[in-house]
């Protein structure tokens, strides 16, 4: 409240701790997802790519024992983009047992963007040389999981979602939060967020159809200056303190009975009012 006697809305507790617990959920999830498209996954991936590789050349090794030299022929791949391409069209040249794992190799190393020729053309080793470090590396650990082709493309859509929802959620509190309602006790009069002041004398109706999710329409008289023969939207769930000043106002402006509901039955005489109801299922 002011020197002046005016009071300020403030931003509704209860929408706002909604909301937090929204968007810190939001932002874990989305803090989650980039860990597991840009660690986890990567590093799972590149294992199996590892994997994949001893096993091709552990079949290369195998086909030379009737085709000596099939190694130094065979296992290098300069344009490995092209290759996966060619073999995966190619079904019949994948039922050699080398061909199957070599493409497995390659679609490994596509999964996590390491397809690229000095990763198999094995310019600075020997194929023998490499599968020998390979087996040093594998011959004692477990086969490790292989990706998925959605699996990397499934945590960026996490992550979308996440922190794009999650920063909406943060926007929309700053903006509710510098939202402000004005209320001057002395002439019951309500100023808006856009500038313009009503007064009880104002409203033609308090449309409280949606009072239950805390929605309130203020439809204003014409002649209003620059709201005249409009409708308020009024959300009492993010804006403390204007549910009070509302109902104020339709007090003074229709009587203590006004907001009472059509379809209920008249009180009987010297029964106590029934006190409006409704239930919070605003969610936002």
């Amino acid at each position: 409240m002011t020197d002046q006697g005016v009071q300020t809305s403030t931003i509704g507790m209860r929408w706002a701790r909604r909301m937090v617990i929204f968007a810190v959920l939001l932002l874990g999830l989305g803090a989650w997802a980039s860990w597991d498209a840009f660690v986890v996954y990567p590093r799972r991936g590149q294992a199996f790519a590892e994997w994949a590789e001893w096993q091709y050349l552990l079949m290369l090794k195998d086909e030379s024992r009737t085709d000596p030299g099939i190694m130094t022929r065979n296992a290098p791949v300069t344009d490995p983009q092209a290759e996966l391409q060619r073999l995966r069209k190619d079904e019949s040249a994948r039922q050699r047992p080398s061909v199957a794992a070599r493409y497995e190799w390659l679609y490994a190393l596509s999964l996590v963007g390491k397809l690229a020729p000095e990763n198999t053309n094995y310019a600075g080793v020997a194929p023998r040389q490499r599968e020998e470090q390979l087996a040093q590396a594998w011959a004692s650990r477990d086969k490790p999981a292989a990706l998925r082709g959605y699996d990397i493309p499934s945590q960026y859509l996490m992550m979308i979602v996440g922190y794009g929802v999650g920063a909406y959620i943060l926007f929309l509190l700053a903006r509710v939060a510098i939202t402000k309602y004005r209320w001057n006790p002395a002439t019951r009069a309500l100023t808006l967020p856009g500038g313009a002041t009503i007064t009880p004398a104002d409203l033609a109706e308090v449309d409280k159809r949606k009072w239950d999710k805390f929605i309130v329409f203020l439809k204003i008289r014409p002649g209003v200056p620059s709201i005249g023969d409009t409708s308020v939207r009024v959300d009492t769930f993010r804006h403390g303190k204007v549910e009070e000043w509302i109902l104020e106002m339709e007090r003074e402006a229709f009587g203590p009975q006004e907001g009472l509901s059509p379809e209920a039955p008249p009180a009987e005489v010297g029964a106590p009012p029934a006190p409006e109801s409704r239930v919070d299922s605003s969610a936002t």
